[in-house]
């Protein structure tokens, strides 16, 4: 009897550190996604800024390179930037919208960085997590605004929808992410929304912070 007992327990013991193991990977599956999520939609945004680009910025263009803006360019911005960048930019546009929605629920409270040490997600998104809610809404809301203007063509409507999502996603990390070099080298100017065209709207969202969803 003490013989078929103790091998319970150790058949009880293995099953258990085996649903550890698939735990662990599940948590840490979860948060390598979102991780590539994110990086893909600031890559994205950096080639949007070429949108929005002024004289004397400089542009990285698809084959790794830099370009200086010129004060004489006399391209259409959309064009310029199929130029740049060989593709269209209406499609960064729907791909960061179908990448901000494949990960708006890959934050449940056991992927924080109380359970899994490689996340670069602040404990706020747990702590405070409406509010985390609403940036997130707005960035969204933003990158749908962006998408509704590369529909309309509209020069003006689709510069502001570019300002507000990357001003979106700067006022979302600046409270919820953490602030490492090495993000700051790989992911540029998205990562804050710091992008010089954009003053004014960072004024305007300053003043009302539902101006990032009109």
């Amino acid at each position: 009897m003490k013989i078929i007992i103790n091998f319970l327990i150790m058949i009880f013991i293995f099953l258990s550190s085996v649903n550890n193991s698939f735990a662990e990977d599940e948590k840490q599956t979860m948060v390598d996604v979102r991780q590539q999520a994110m990086q893909a939609m600031w890559t994205r945004l950096e080639r949007l800024a070429t949108l929005i680009a002024l004289p004397g910025d400089a542009v990285t263009t698809s084959d790794g390179s830099t370009i200086i803006i010129s004060n004489q360019n006399n391209i259409e911005p959309l064009e310029t930037y199929s130029l740049i960048h060989a593709r269209e930019a209406e499609l960064d546009g729907i791909e960061i919208a179908n990448l901000l929605t494949q990960v708006e629920n890959f934050w449940p409270r056991h992927t924080s960085v109380a359970h899994v040490k490689t996340t670069n997600a602040e404990k706020l998104v747990w702590i405070i997590p409406e509010a985390f809610a609403r940036y997130y809404t707005d960035a969204v809301h933003a990158s749908k605004n962006l998408n509704k203007a590369f529909k309309e063509k509209d020069p003006e409507n689709i510069k502001r929808s570019v300002c507000m999502l990357a001003l979106s996603c700067g006022r979302c990390h600046a409270a919820f992410r953490k602030v490492r070099f090495d993000n700051l080298r790989k992911e540029g100017r998205g990562w804050t929304g710091n992008y010089t065209a954009c003053w004014s709207y960072k004024n305007e969202v300053t003043l009302n912070s539902t101006a990032i969803r009109e």
